[in-house]
C-alpha cells in the first residue's frame, strides 16, 4: 500500500512595489529661479531707469543754456497768380529748449514669463516562487520459522525529495524636467523730439468768400438757390483784375451768377450760385452744410454755406 505524505510547504510570493512619483523638488527649484529672475529683474529697472533719469536732467540743462540762432519768423510773398515769389527769413539767438523738448525714456512695460515641466516616473515590481515536496513508503514480510527465519513476502521501501524556486523582478525609473524663461522690455521715450516748424508770416493776394442771400423758388421744378461772392484783392487792398478762380462745391450744382462774368470785375469780385432742385415733391428739404472753396496758385479760401 503507498502512503502519500505531504510534509513539505508549497508557496509562491508575488509582490509589486510601486514607488511615489513626486515632482515637489523639481518645481521647488524651478520656483526658487523664477523668483531670483524677478527681483533681479525689478533691481536692474529700477537701477536703469534712475540713471536715465539723470541723463534726462543733464541733457535738459544743456539744451537751456545753448543758444542758436533760429529762425522766428518765414515770410512769404505771393503775385497776382497765387505763385511763390519770394521768401524772406528773420532769425535771433533763442534757447534750445525752445525748440527740442528734452526726452525722459521710460519702460513702458516688463514682461516675465516662465515655463516649467516635470514629469517623474518610477516602477518596480518584485516576484518569487519557492516549492519543497518529501514521500516515502515500506512492505515487508510477516511471520517466522522454525529455523527462526522463513523467507517471507518480499519489502519495498523508498523516499523521494523535490525543490524548486523562481524570481523575477522589473525596474523602471524615469525622469523629466524642462524649464525655460522669458522676457520682453519695452524702453521708449516720454514724448516726442522734433524742433517746431518756424511761425509764418504770408504776405501776397487774399481770397475771401462771403455767404449771400438764400432763396426758395416755387417751380415747377421747386428749388432753392444760395449765392456766393468771392473776392480777390492784393495784400495792399487793392482788386485783382481778372482772374479766374477754381471753383469746388463738394458736387452741388453752381452757376456764376452772371454768366458774361467768369473772371474778377473791377472789384476783383466774381458771384456765383448753388442751387438744389426738388424733382418730387416730398423729397426732404432739410438744409444741408456745403463746404465751398475757391483757390488760384497757392492761394485759397473756403466758406461753409448751410441752405
Amino acid at each position: 500500500m503507498t502512503i502519500a505524505t505531504l510534509i513539505g510547504i508549497a508557496s509562491a510570493l508575488a509582490k509589486t512595489k510601486r514607488g511615489e512619483a513626486d515632482v515637489t523638488d523639481e518645481i521647488r527649484g524651478a520656483g526658487l529661479a523664477f523668483g531670483d529672475l524677478v527681483r533681479a529683474c525689478g533691481d536692474a529697472v529700477a537701477n536703469t531707469q534712475r540713471q536715465l533719469n539723470d541723463t534726462s536732467a543733464t541733457s535738459a540743462t544743456a539744451l537751456a543754456t545753448t543758444k542758436v540762432d533760429v529762425i522766428a519768423v518765414q515770410e512769404k510773398v505771393f503775385d497776382d497768380l497765387g505763385n511763390l515769389d519770394s521768401v524772406q527769413t528773420f532769425t535771433r539767438k533763442l534757447p534750445l529748449v525752445n525748440f527740442i523738448d528734452p526726452v525722459f525714456y521710460e519702460w513702458s512695460s516688463v514682461r516675465l514669463q516662465g515655463e516649467f515641466y516635470a514629469r517623474e516616473f518610477t516602477s518596480e515590481a518584485k516576484s518569487s516562487s519557492n516549492s519543497i515536496g518529501s514521500s516515502s513508503s515500506s512492505a515487508g514480510p510477516t511471520g517466522g520459522g522454525l529455523l527462526g527465519f522463513v523467507l517471507g513476502p518480499p519489502r519495498f521501501g523508498g523516499d523521494r525529495n523535490s525543490s524548486s524556486s523562481a524570481s523575477s523582478g522589473v525596474v523602471n525609473s524615469s525622469d523629466t524636467a524642462v524649464g525655460s524663461m522669458r522676457m520682453n522690455a519695452l524702453l521708449r521715450p516720454r514724448r516726442d523730439v522734433g524742433v517746431p516748424k518756424p511761425n509764418q508770416a504770408i504776405q501776397g493776394p487774399r481770397l475771401a468768400l462771403i455767404e449771400g442771400e438764400i432763396l426758395d423758388i416755387a417751380g415747377p421744378p421747386a428749388a432753392r438757390t444760395a449765392s456766393v461772392l468771392l473776392e480777390y484783392r492784393r495784400r495792399d487792398g487793392t482788386p485783382i483784375v481778372g482772374k479766374a478762380l477754381s471753383i469746388d462745391t463738394q458736387g452741388v450744382p453752381w452757376r456764376f451768377a452772371d454768366p458774361a462774368n467768369t473772371v474778377t470785375d473791377s472789384e476783383g469780385r466774381i458771384e456765383i450760385e448753388l442751387r438744389r432742385e426738388f424733382l418730387d415733391p416730398q423729397a426732404d428739404r432739410s438744409p444741408i452744410d456745403v463746404i465751398v472753396e475757391a483757390r488760384i496758385g497757392l492761394v485759397s479760401s473756403n466758406v461753409t454755406v448751410t441752405f
